[in-house]
């Protein structure tokens, strides 16, 4: 006699997996939208998981059903027709949800892999059916559901395709630039006449909008601007006209819309990229999408009206909540598809300059309340709804992460014993280095702050020397400008990580020597303060993203740390007791006491104490404005070198400053295609350069 559980798990198995199925696919329609907008743990760690699981489940449940088709009991006999029903239902749920196709860039690499898979699920569902074909009397509702799920899931498989960099770069080549060959490199930019997007895309008359944009003019001119990070996600070489255009544009905007279109941009490629929008937004794909809420409702239909005798009543329910399900999610689904960016962009208009016509007026209003801007300042919100109104609006996770070198050392130094000894006994170092990671609020002022250096820079690059001086500068053309020419070693003289992890030091070194009093100075400090622990967090906790730039900064990181540590140790001092008197106590420790590395050690705690002395010097203002502008030119620098793929892998996990940051360079007309060479030359010409020209 067979052992209780193992009863239960024969009884129970396959309904257990179809209704977990079903949970999974409900779960990931509701959640995913959600990563796009933070990068906590909360919600991207269980998301892999019931990505993972979602596939599993229903590929377990299949074979299930296969193995029972060989059960001759009385029992599998009975309920073959039901099994066979529930078979189709799983090739809708492997099919996903429209909300996501791919949790990380590299899924759609494998679209081969799904596409053998799915033919192989499909001739298992097949097989499955036809095995019950002689006396089912559900073969009619099966057959409906049979072309939802291949509808399904081919629109996962395809999606998936679509996203992959080989088709990116299909869809994305073009001939020579016969634009740029063709272009008289004695005209100076002033006298380019720039062909405005809209006008470039729809052949209106339509002018480049002055002032603050309507959300559909935003939408509008995201929409153009799509297509050129299209192409720098795989390199492509952008024609002739685009870099005019995007500049010309991005230099008469404010912050506040350059952001809102970049914010738009980059939600328009994460759901190209991990979503199904590419494949639902066309009329074949409508079409599809129609034939399968129509087929699922049919099988609901025919369902209802067919005898239940001979099925258990459970199993009856099960199949009702499967039919019910798949409705309600297509619903939820088409609700999404009617309210989202693409449906929008397929409404526009030739003109959206007449604010009077009712289609922009309504278009306008949709707008604008799927962005919360409708009501932007409702009567006395309760707490939590204006949280969720907050979080619903962002187009990305808008917070910093932030690492500091001297605030780890203490972090590890008030660690206890045994607590160290479990990290090193089970190889815990990087899961607890990242609990050390804190993230704040990305202000409007900092937004503002970053917008403005980097128009003025982009303002200053009229030819090909400047374009590229302005693209390849660390803070060398911020010095040379405030007169600081003392300080330009720590930034020519010195690689890109040890100049960062330099400047990083002497930031915390002087933030720590107190408040100030200056209301200009206070606000430079704090951001000076937010991107110096916010780069000095990429380059050792996001290597990927930054491998090409962080160098050996990881390696100076544990470097100076041990001498940190050292430094404590020989002078016999403890280094306070609260968080804050630490940090202070650690950094006045550092600075007054002489640290002797004989040039062997790859420590810049010297080079950094140094470079605090100087800034010290300077007067408050003067000091954390120099600072501040120095680190916006770091964080550009690491931008404008991490390519185009780098930066949309981060999408899936609520996106990065530094993703913004390198888009907002590539609209501003000096950061591309890496060093293209070509992209610079396609830049501007001012009459005397041709040398210059040549020679880059």
């Amino acid at each position: 006699m067979e052992p209780r559980w193992k009863q239960l798990w024969d009884a129970w198995d396959l309904r257990a997996f179809i209704i977990l199925s079903l949970s999974l696919q409900t779960f990931l329609t509701f959640v995913a939208p959600l990563r796009k907008r933070t990068a906590t743990n909360w919600i991207s760690i269980p998301l892999w998981s019931a990505y993972l699981l979602a596939d599993w489940a229903a590929n377990f449940a299949v074979g299930l059903i296969s193995n029972s088709q060989g059960d001759t009991s009385s029992g599998a006999v009975k309920d073959g027709d039901l099994k066979a029903f529930w078979a189709t239902f799983l090739l809708v749920h492997l099919g996903g949800p429209d909300t996501i196709t791919a949790f990380a860039l590299e899924d759609n690499e494998l679209w081969l892999r799904h596409l053998i898979g799915m033919i192989v699920q499909c001739l298992a569902a097949l097989y499955v059916f036809l095995q019950t074909l002689s006396g089912n009397k559900l073969r009619i509702p099966t057959i409906f559901m049979l072309v939802a799920g291949i509808i399904k899931y081919s629109e996962r498989t395809r999606s998936l395709y679509i996203g992959s960099l080989g088709n990116l770069r299909d869809s994305t080549r073009r001939g020579p630039d016969q634009g740029l060959e063709a272009h008289d490199r004695s005209v100076s930019m002033e006298d380019v006449v720039v062909p405005d997007p809209i006008k470039y895309m729809l052949g209106t008359a339509t002018a480049v909008p002055d002032g603050v944009l309507t959300e559909l003019a935003l939408m509008q001119h995201a929409n153009y601007f799509f297509n050129v990070i299209k192409a720098l996600i795989v390199n492509s070489i952008l024609s002739f006209s685009q870099p005019y255009q995007s500049r010309v544009f991005f230099l008469e905007r404010s912050a506040e819309d350059a952001f809102r279109m970049i914010e738009l941009e980059l939600n328009l490629l994460y759901e190209f990229l991990y979503t199904k929008v590419s494949v639902v937004h066309c009329k074949f794909g409508y079409i599809c999408r129609f034939l399968c809420f129509i087929s699922v409702v049919v099988a609901l239909v025919l369902f209802y009206f067919e005898s239940k005798q001979g099925y258990h009543r459970f199993d009856v329910g099960i199949t009702y909540v499967l039919l019910l399900g798949a409705i309600v999610l297509d619903l939820i689904s088409l609700f999404m598809l009617i309210f989202s960016d693409w449906t929008i962009i397929a409404l526009l208009m030739s003109d959206v300059s007449d604010d009077k016509s009712i289609g922009v007026k309504i278009l306008n209003f949709l707008l604008a309340v799927k962005r919360g801007r409708r009501f932007a300042k409702p009567r006395r919100p309760c707490c939590m709804l204006r949280g969720v109104r907050q979080f619903l609006e962002r187009g990305w996770s808008e917070s910093l992460s932030q690492y500091n070198l001297i605030g780890y050392y203490i972090y590890i130094h008030n660690r206890s014993k045994w607590m160290q000894k479990v990290i090193d006994i089970f190889h815990l170092t990087d899961f607890s280095d990242r609990r050390y990671v804190k993230r704040v609020s990305f202000t409007r002022e900092l937004r503002d702050f970053i917008f403005k250096e980097l128009v003025n820079k982009a303002s200053t690059a009229n030819n090909v020397a400047s374009a590229k001086e302005m693209y390849s500068g660390r803070g060398e053309g911020v010095l040379r400008d405030k007169g600081h020419h003392n300080l330009l070693p720590s930034v020519e003289q010195v690689e890109y990580d040890r100049s960062l992890v330099m400047w990083h030091v002497a930031t915390e070194l002087c933030y720590s020597d107190g408040s100030e009093s200056n209301a200009a100075a206070r606000k430079y400090r704090e951001f000076s303060k937010l991107l110096s622990d916010y780069m000095f967090y990429l380059v050792i906790m996001q290597l990927p993203t930054m491998s090409t730039v962080a160098g050996d900064a990881y390696l100076i990181f544990i470097d100076s740390c041990a001498i940190t540590k050292r430094i404590f140790r020989d002078n016999n001092e403890d280094i306070g007791k609260s968080e804050k008197d630490q940090q202070i106590r650690a950094c006045k420790t550092i600075l007054t006491r002489p640290i002797f590395d004989g040039g062997r050690s790859k420590s810049v705690l010297s080079d950094a104490c140094r470079l605090a002395t100087e800034l010290q010097k300077l007067g408050e203002e003067d000091k954390w404005e120099t600072m501040s502008r120095i680190w916006v030119e770091l964080l550009s620098y690491a931008a404008s070198r991490c390519g185009g793929y780098t930066h949309a892998q981060q999408l899936n996990k609520g996106g990065d400053l530094i993703t913004l940051v390198w888009l907002l360079m590539v609209h501003l007309g000096f950061c591309g295609q890496s060093e293209s060479e070509g992209y610079l030359k396609s830049l501007t010409f001012n009459p005397g350069d041709e040398s210059e020209s040549e020679s880059v």
